[in-house]
């Protein structure tokens, strides 16, 4: 009997022709760059943009970024997909304070990363739509995907105007509207 057709070595066999199938050791990982220049010269943040959460494929960027600045390279999968980011325009990202507003934005294009490769995102207007200021907001659809699935956490309760690139209080579908009972 050989051992393909013994039951108690069938296993061990999977496993060893799944090891073998991946080609590479090497994990595919993802880096984000702030490309939106360094803080003004004063030290203040006022019309800066600073990257507070980025996402690609399967990664979640959690640290923000300050304007030059890059995020420590994050395990992603190999393949093509969208870069999205939410901005904090104005905000010191070491500041204790949490950001008084978010713009949601997306890149232009997908970005492709090879199996053990390094995707090098960089954010800025010309490779990502989105901010007002960059005079190419996103289409009300997109923005709605980005802030209600991609980051519901930042932008819950609030309702988002791609055209403006501002967001309020969320309005309950009924509100206003009195029943006839």
């Amino acid at each position: 009997m050989n051992a393909l057709t013994n039951r108690r070595w069938l296993p061990l066999f999977l496993l060893a022709a799944a090891l073998s199938a991946c080609g590479t050791e090497t994990p595919s990982e993802a880096v984000v760059v702030n490309d939106y220049g360094a803080a003004a010269s004063d030290g203040s943040f006022a019309g800066e943009v600073t990257i507070y959460r980025a996402w690609y494929a399967t990664t979640l960027f959690r640290e923000p970024l300050g304007p030059g600045e890059q995020s420590a390279p994050q395990r992603t999968v190999p393949g093509k997909a969208r870069a999205y980011v939410v901005l904090a325009v104005g905000w010191d990202p070491t500041s204790s304070a949490p950001p008084s507003s978010f713009v949601a934005a997306m890149s232009k294009s997908a970005f492709d990363v090879d199996r053990g490769g390094t995707l090098r995102i960089t954010v800025s207007d010309d490779s990502f739509t989105g901010r007002c200021d960059g005079a190419e907001p996103l289409s009300q659809k997109d923005a709605d995907f980005i802030t209600q699935r991609i980051f519901p956490a930042e932008f819950a309760g609030l309702d988002y105007d791609a055209a403006t690139c501002t967001a309020g209080p969320s309005v309950a579908p009924d509100a206003g509207v009195k029943r006839r009972d």
